[in-house]
């Protein structure tokens, strides 16, 4: 991946600005069609204030990847524009039989692999096709500033939210950002829209006095302390801090300070690189007016991916359209998942010994035990705070009704390197089984029959074990 393929991306950019630009006036009808994690937040709110510029009536679903005959259901709606972000390449099927064969015109901007077949009332944009890795180079809220910067650049102060949809989907590596990620940030430091600096990267730093920030981390969780406010206190205590104050109140010297008092708690995940790089790193500050919400990038990210989890992306997305009133409700929304997450993490730290072992997974059966929404993000956080081996991919299975079981899976970029590629196996695993499923190489997700759940493992295991990656 180099220059060429960005040049690729931007290339592609223009050609939806292109197509887009005609059907940007008071006559069209638009339906964003966008999924609920931050990253699709993000990228929604992005769009959406664009077509509020050019005075474009509009409307927003938030949902997981429709089926089907939900998109069936989609195509019955009277709309001249259908926009589909962060999903639609996987549906690219059912969007042409019930959608474009109806003349309707769509634009895809995703960053999930998928098919790009060309149509007249067709425009995409996905790194996949310019020869970038939608996993790591951009996000589909990238993917969306990338368009609307190309249509006006007073959209430029947006690129926060682009940042945000990267973080939220763990596109920021020890080394950085890469590809259109890694030039996006650069422009939002150049143009005065992001400020960096380095220090505890928990969520709260800005929000919550320390011993509160301390209770509630859970990236990463940290045995002894998270959920503990007994040791929290005492800790903040020993080291003579101020336990009302935040962490940035404290100051560079007293978070030093307590990083190393974290670090000498953990004993031997002092030396693991993942558990270092999520605990303490590059700090990302808005400095823009432009948006509302927390100024540390990751609890806003916190914030989106809150009201996912507890069903109220609306709220998420009101706050990134900038509507003051709604962050009161949002920032509730983050306290309430904060502790939801606090208990399913303390509830996987208690049942580590039921995870099973294949030639080619872990895997683990939460049932009810944990929202089937936060399930890929227990598994991410459970592999950052090393409480799980990160040997071979591992896999989360959890009601999700009473037919239906949610599969979520998560693997390591050093495992991808090798050729593994979890949502490549989850798309055909499910599919064999009658399910669905897909994503991407380190993270991806499905919904199988509850029935078929030991043939569905039988077929994961063999189609990672068999080198179809």
């Amino acid at each position: 991946m180099g220059r060429a393929e960005i040049r690729r991306f931007q290339q592609a950019a223009e050609e939806v600005v292109s197509f887009l630009k005609p059907r940007l006036g008071g006559d069209t009808r638009a339906k964003i069609i966008s999924h609920t994690d931050a990253d699709g937040i993000a990228g929604a709110a992005i769009l959406a204030r664009c077509l509020y510029t050019y005075n474009v009536s509009f409307n927003v679903k938030f949902t997981r990847p429709l089926k089907p005959d939900e998109v069936a259901e989609l195509g019955k709606e009277g709309h001249d524009l259908f926009v589909f972000i962060d999903q639609g390449s996987g549906q690219i099927e059912a969007i042409h039989k019930f959608i474009l064969s109806q003349k309707r015109d769509v634009v895809v901007i995703d960053h999930h692999p998928g098919e790009f077949p060309e149509h007249p009332n067709l425009a995409y944009l996905n790194p996949h096709a310019c020869g970038l890795n939608g996993a790591k180079d951009v996000s589909a809220s990238g993917a969306v500033y990338s368009i609307v910067e190309h249509i006006d650049r007073s959209f430029r102060p947006l690129v926060g939210l682009a940042v945000a949809g990267a973080i939220g989907d763990r596109q920021e590596f020890f080394s950085g950002f890469t590809g259109v990620n890694d030039t996006l940030v650069k422009r939002a430091i150049d143009l005065g829209f992001l400020r960096v600096g380095e220090g505890l990267k928990l969520i709260g730093r800005t929000l919550s006095p320390v011993v509160e920030c301390l209770r509630l981390t859970t990236r990463p969780y940290i045995s002894g302390i998270s959920g503990n406010p007994s040791a929290c206190r005492s800790l903040v205590d020993t080291l003579g801090l101020s336990p009302s104050s935040t962490l940035v109140e404290l100051g560079s010297e007293a978070e030093r300070r307590l990083r190393d008092a974290l670090f000498a708690r953990v004993g031997s995940l002092a030396t693991s690189e993942e558990f270092c790089h999520t605990l303490w790193g590059t700090t990302y500050s808005l400095a823009t007016e432009d948006l509302v919400g927390p100024r540390d990038l990751r609890e806003y990210v916190a914030v989106l991916d809150a009201c996912r989890d507890l069903q109220k992306s609306e709220f998420g997305f009101a706050v990134a359209v900038g509507d003051r009133t709604a962050q009161t409700e949002a920032l509730a929304l983050l306290n309430s998942r904060q502790e939801q997450m606090l208990e399913a993490l303390g509830w996987l730290v208690s049942h580590l010994d039921t995870f099973k072992l294949t030639p080619s997974l872990r895997y683990i059966y939460f049932g009810s035990a944990v929202n089937s929404a936060m399930v890929g993000e227990v598994l991410s956080l459970a592999m950052e705070s090393g409480l799980v081996t990160t040997d071979r991919p591992i896999v989360g299975i959890a009601d999700a009704g009473a037919e239906e079981l949610k599969i979520s899976a998560r693997s390591t970029p050093g495992l991808a390197m090798l050729g593994i590629n979890v949502g490549r196996a989850l798309a055909r695993a499910a599919g064999i089984v009658g399910g669905k499923g897909g994503g991407h190489d380190v993270a991806a997700a499905a919904r199988i029959p509850r029935e078929r759940m030991n043939e569905f493992l039988a077929k994961l295991d063999q189609v990672l074990s068999g080198g179809d990656r």
